[in-house]
């Protein structure tokens, strides 16, 4: 008998409209308004309009839902969706991928940028410290949804969840305190190196794959590639990345400054409308993984062998 805190978290947060919420779906809404606030905070500095922080903030939403949502179909879910391909519609069953976030969260804020013609570098740099934020909130939902599990521990702070043998590290957490604590190292990074170098953007992305490459030995992949879970791959490949970006950021040339007041532009109702559409969207996204997968997966791991 497996010995550890039982897992015993609701997925729900209540009803509205007699529609499910999410605990899991809410990290995004709570994500996406960080970043909304952080650029609103921001904006002067960077001399954007409101209208600027709003098309932000609807590019990396979209981003974020289409890649994190891509990167779990085609990279760890594709031999259910192969079998399924109906069910790859079927955002609501949930599955999404923190690999893909970032990626969809990146194409996004560049699409705004040579839209509206924005330093690419400069808006990733200021887009470090929202995203560390958002990616330590995201662990948390992970943690109470249950879908990312860790490794068999006798430690006394193990969980024990349903279908699945053995007490668990809490390896969502730990990667959710690993995110948080990079948030004032990324501060600290842009007072020293302002927005525009690369630095923090490099620093983000070299900490958290290099560090969550640590952290993902206490985890337990549902699959792998050679023997390797498929997302300590592109953990050393982010870290990889991230050092030749810090690299090149240490030794270019700090762009000038510039002082070229942000060009005054209305709202539009439909960008306002569109932003509070992508932010209630995931609050019905119920994990991580599709929850008849993940449980097809436990249960057979549950059974057996005759």
């Amino acid at each position: 008998m497996a010995t550890g805190i039982v897992h015993d978290f609701r997925l729900e947060i209540g009803h509205v409209f007699g529609l499910p919420v999410y605990c899991y779906g809410a990290v995004y809404t709570v994500g996406f308004l960080a970043v909304f606030g952080w650029f609103a905070l921001r904006r002067r500095r960077l001399r954007w309009s409101l209208a600027d922080v709003f098309e932000l903030s609807v590019f990396m939403a979209a981003g974020i839902l289409i890649g994190g949502r891509l990167f779990d179909i085609l990279v760890y879910e594709l031999d259910f969706y192969a079998a399924h391909p109906l069910e790859a519609l079927n955002w609501w069953a949930g599955g999404m991928a923190s690999h893909g976030v970032l990626l969809g969260g990146l194409i996004g804020v560049f699409l705004f940028c040579r839209l509206r013609r924005k330093p690419f570098v400069e808006t990733a740099d200021e887009l470090s410290v929202p995203a560390a934020f958002v990616m330590g909130v995201g662990r948390l939902g992970n943690f109470i949804e249950g879908g990312v599990i860790g490794s068999v521990t006798t430690m006394p702070w193990g969980f024990v969840y349903p279908n699945v043998e053995g007490a668990r590290h809490p390896v969502a957490l730990y990667e959710s305190a690993k995110n948080l604590l990079m948030v004032p190292v990324l501060i600290w990074v842009l007072k020293r190196f302002p927005a525009g170098r690369g630095m923090a953007m490099g620093v983000f992305v070299f900490l958290y794959g290099g560090l969550r490459f640590g952290v993902d030995f206490f985890r337990d992949y549902e699959g792998g590639w050679l023997g390797i879970g498929q997302g300590q791959y592109f953990n050393l490949a982010m870290a990889a990345i991230g050092a030749g970006v810090v690299i090149w950021a240490s030794i270019r040339k700090a762009p000038a400054a510039i002082v070229t007041p942000a060009e005054p532009r209305r709202i539009s109702p439909v960008l306002v409308a569109l932003f509070v559409f992508l932010c209630l969207y995931p609050l019905g996204i119920p994990t991580s993984w599709t929850r008849e997968h993940i449980e097809e997966i436990r249960n057979e791991e549950m059974t057996p062998n005759p």
